[in-house]
């Protein structure tokens, strides 16, 4: 869901929706050019249409009142006082509940994320569990995209099930609740809203931090000979993708590196042939741009219509059903990929990826259908992080230990499958050296651009010299090194 800056994890943030109206009549019909545009790139931090849904929600565009909480639970549902869990199941199970948007307008931005958990737990429960305790599904509610609804389910999670944990895939996150009770709550970052408490385990890190994102896009520059950007993002009413794109077009602006066109106030679903033209006559050859998918399809046929010579940065659109559909439009287009090691890597470079390997075995095994999801990415991460916390436990797996020794890890991968998380200071603070990811499209396929021999990550110091961007060594456990 959302849409960020270079690495979508660095620079996140959510806004209200303008066209509501529009927003609105579309929410209640099919979603049209409005798909699931950011597969790999939810955390403009993870999509651009799914906030712009949500915000028309938000807005009060359904005057219907919540229904029913739905649920799709592996288990059963009926709380208990076993001591290990603090929910339901034997003594030796860790009780696991879910909050996800499976139905309703935003639901295809945000239901990989359970199953991406649930492959994980289904790996870990077939090699006897962790620390021989079974990670157990119980509850895997859905919120039917529905703000009230959410808040419903978290008071059935948290005061009638008393869950281990809790997993949460939503738009609509409200961290108030989850802090005051300890839960360990994980999930995937796309409110805005998990810095701080202690419990709070977004993939990938709770901050988000824009500032950050102007060094991969001035190292892009380099690495492509390019002098002259050109950036494009919808107006600020869509922070997600406005705060991304003014940061980066403000930071290489004032490190004296040529900022030709900014049109920073695009419009949704628009015509970006006048803006095309304007790059044209700036001499513009780089373009970022800022916006989802649909709109990144649109602005890259009227690049080719208009035989403009310029590489492109999106920062949504890794999906490789959008390049099937697209692949003449999007030839030697780089994308963003996140702190993610890209799916492609472990073909690309056999044996040097196991992490990424061990996890599309494991979906292709158990949940086939999320193999190359960026949210089911973020779940196996999420889900990961529990065990961890739970492995470092031992004997003593209470929620507040797992909490503790979790915020002990400084460096955490998920197995090999992301960028290095310090969780002494993830709550609060980006991670240096920051390393974020990239592929670029070659024919029909998506191949990871690499720094130095096999490495996919390009990481870089609090203080960049964005005119001449140097990486850094990868820290201590980084994937590849």
């Amino acid at each position: 869901m959302v849409a960020s800056g270079f690495p979508a994890r660095w620079t996140s943030g959510r806004g209200k929706m303008v066209l509501v109206g529009a927003m609105c009549a579309q929410s209640r019909g099919k979603r049209g050019s409005m798909r699931d545009q950011t597969r790999t790139t939810s955390r403009l931090a993870g999509t651009v249409t799914a906030v712009l849904l949500a915000a028309a929600l938000l807005a009060g565009c359904s005057s219907s009142s919540p229904g029913a909480a739905k649920s799709t639970s592996t288990t059963a549902t009926t709380a208990t006082t076993a001591t290990t869990s603090g929910g339901s199941g034997s003594k030796s199970d860790i009780v696991i509940g879910a909050i996800s948007s499976l139905t309703g307008a935003i639901a295809a931005d945000f239901n990989g994320f359970v199953p991406g958990m649930q492959a994980y737990f289904d790996m870990a429960n077939a090699s006897g569990g962790i620390n021989g305790h079974k990670l157990m599904l119980a509850d895997n509610l859905d919120d039917g995209s529905n703000p009230s609804q959410f808040t419903q389910l978290t008071h059935t999670l948290l005061q009638q099930d008393h869950v281990f944990a809790v997993g949460i895939s939503t738009f609509f996150f409200n961290p108030s609740l989850y802090s005051q009770s300890g839960t360990p709550t994980y999930g995937y970052n796309v409110s805005g809203n998990w810095n701080g408490p202690s419990n709070l385990f977004a993939a990938g890190g709770s901050i988000q931090d824009y500032q950050v994102g102007a060094s991969p896009v001035a190292w892009l520059l380099e690495q492509t000979h390019s002098s002259s950007v050109a950036v494009i993002s919808y107006g600020s009413a869509i922070t997600a993708s406005y705060n991304a794109c003014n940061a980066d077009a403000n930071n290489l602006s004032k490190a004296g590196i040529k900022v030709s066109y900014t049109d920073l106030s695009a419009s949704l679903g628009g015509n970006y042939t006048p803006a095309v033209q304007k790059m044209q006559q700036a001499g513009s050859d780089f373009v970022l741009t800022c916006m989802q998918s649909s709109d990144n399809i649109t602005l890259a046929r009227a690049i080719q219509q208009y035989g403009l010579k310029v590489h492109q940065l999106w920062l949504n659109g890794y999906d490789q059903s959008l390049l099937d559909q697209y692949s003449s439009l999007m030839q030697g287009v780089y994308l963003n990929v996140n702190g993610n090691v890209p799916f492609q890597a472990a073909k690309t470079f056999p044996g040097v990826y196991p992490g990424v390997q061990a996890y599309l075995s494991a979906m292709q095994s158990y949940e086939p259908k999320y193999v190359y999801s960026d949210q089911a990415l973020q779940g196996w991460q999420s889900a990961a992080l529990l065990a961890a916390g739970i492995q470092k436990a031992g004997s003593n797996v209470t929620p507040q230990n797992v909490i503790a020794q979790t915020n002990q890890i400084t460096n955490f991968t998920a197995g090999g499958t992301t960028s290095v998380v310090n969780w002494t200071s993830a709550h609060t603070a980006q991670t240096f050296p920051a390393c974020t990811a990239a592929v670029v499209v070659k024919g029909t396929q998506f191949a990871p651009v690499v720094t130095t021999g096999h490495q996919v990550f390009a990481c870089f110091s609090p203080t960049v010299n964005l005119k001449n961007p140097v990486l850094v060594t990868p820290p201590a456990g980084t994937p590849g090194t």
